[in-house]
């Protein structure tokens, strides 16, 4: 349970109550029109804040940086508050990079329950519906001409180990990702100032071959 409290710290992640009479459309047209109104360049940049409330502790932690998803390479979380820190997610790893230049690295390919919440977590940020749609249970609302909101339940028994539901709202990008954790943790992310970009030399790096 630990090592699932430690890894989903890592990940960004947001908590919104949606009202259950807003799911009215049906799911498999709900996510095409979502897939729709999404942007998917092969690279998007931004910025991330992070709220994390801890089973246990009163006071959330907060968190603040960057991120820069690379279309099927993975997601890099740049840490700048409240301490230094680079996460590098791959469908096969997740590598922590520390101020000091520590690193530690988890290879996903012997943790199944890891390898599924890699994938479902490139998959959000991406807006890869289809992918979604395949590991959850899925039901929403449009609103408006551009903007959507959506909860997602896992189908995945490895995923329902460590999420027991996820809520999105978005438009051209997913703006805010709300997660519940079957430890009774809670995450709230917020991603805005969203570019399509290009990776970096290190950043690239960073992925690997």
């Amino acid at each position: 349970m630990m090592q699932r409290r430690a890894f989903l710290s890592l990940l960004p992640a947001g908590l919104t109550v949606v009202c259950a009479g807003a799911y009215a459309q049906n799911a498999p047209e709900l996510l095409a029109e979502i897939g729709r109104r999404l942007e998917n360049p092969a690279v998007l940049r931004g910025e991330f804040e992070q709220t994390k409330t801890i089973k246990g502790f009163k006071r959330p932690l907060v968190s603040k940086g960057t991120f820069v998803m690379a279309r099927d390479k993975g997601v890099q979380w740049v840490t700048a508050q409240p301490f230094a820190s680079t996460v590098v997610v791959t469908r096969e790893r997740l590598l922590t990079l520390g101020e000091s230049g520590a690193s530690r690295q988890i290879d996903t390919r012997q943790e199944p329950g890891l390898k599924a919440v890699n994938e479902m977590l490139m998959a959000l940020l991406a807006g890869d519906v289809k992918a979604l749609a395949e590991r959850f249970q899925a039901e929403g609302a449009l609103q408006g001409a551009q903007g959507w909101r959506l909860a997602l339940k896992p189908r995945d028994a490895n995923l329902a180990g460590f999420i027991t539901r996820i809520e999105l709202e978005g438009h051209r990008h997913v703006d805010s990702v709300n997660l519940y954790e079957a430890s009774g943790d809670a995450s709230r992310i917020r991603f805005f100032n969203h570019a399509a970009s290009s990776l970096s030399p290190a950043e690239a790096g960073r992925f690997g071959p």
